[in-house]
């Protein structure tokens, strides 16, 4: 799974880690708390070839 932030923030990983960074990362960068169906509302489905996995930028 793949999430793209407004900010340019990217991750990769499987569901849980794409949860836990997109959390993580919306409370540390923009002060927002983000519940699990925010993040899957928002995800999309990547091969593992797309690129590295758990956040190209964090």
């Amino acid at each position: 799974m793949e999430v793209t932030c407004r900010c340019g923030w990217v991750t990769r990983g499987s569901k849980s880690e794409v949860v836990e960074n997109v959390r993580e990362h919306g409370l540390s960068a923009h002060r927002l708390q983000v519940t699990p169906d925010e993040v899957r509302a928002i995800w999309r489905a990547v091969s593992e070839t797309a690129g590295d996995r758990n956040g190209a930028k964090k």
